[in-house]
């Protein structure tokens, strides 16, 4: 991925490493940075969280979705037509995030069987030239959708946290050069 040995802990990052593997089954390089640079990442609570949402849609009407989404300490509220449910949902939620996110992928598959089966709903976007992925569950399909995307928006905001600690130890190595 780029960095050097010294940047991180390579003990530290194993151990991380392997509990994240064990959780979430599969581990992306965005996941390795978090785990690298960011202090007790998966302990703290996810950034972007899916607090309501709501859909309208008909065989002869313009599907719309409303959405509150909670960003941190801030609780946003988001309405948004698409070309069927789940792409009002995606449109609302990035509405509240103003994220220009570009869906690479969808994948729907069944977990379970009957009336008690779970859809659970692989995505792929690109964002800032980066693919990131998401996986949502539940017993309805726009809601594992809706999950999905909010998996790949806390995905995305680690990201960033991981380059503002990386930006933050590049310039304290500067300003300790200077004062030397």
């Amino acid at each position: 991925m780029g960095y050097k040995e010294s940047d991180y802990n390579m003990d530290h990052l194993y151990d991380a490493f392997l509990k994240l593997a064990d959780k979430k089954g599969q581990v992306f390089d965005y996941d390795l940075e978090a785990l690298a640079f960011i202090n007790k990442q998966q302990e703290e609570p996810e950034h972007f969280r899916l607090d309501y949402f709501s859909v309208q849609s008909g065989s002869n009407a313009i599907a719309t979705a409303s959405v509150k989404l909670a960003c941190g300490d801030e609780v946003k509220s988001e309405a948004a037509n698409g070309n069927g449910p789940v792409d009002a949902v995606y449109q609302a939620i990035n509405r509240v995030t103003a994220y220009d996110i570009e869906l690479v992928k969808y994948g729907l598959s069944a977990k379970g069987h009957g009336k008690d089966a779970l859809g659970q709903v692989d995505i792929v976007v690109n964002y800032n030239g980066r693919r990131f992925h998401g996986v949502g569950l539940a017993t309805d399909i726009v809601e594992s959708s809706a999950k999905a995307m909010v998996h790949v928006l806390n995905n995305i905001w680690r990201a960033a946290e991981v380059e503002k600690e990386l930006q933050r130890k590049a310039q304290n190595n500067e300003n300790n050069k200077e004062t030397v």
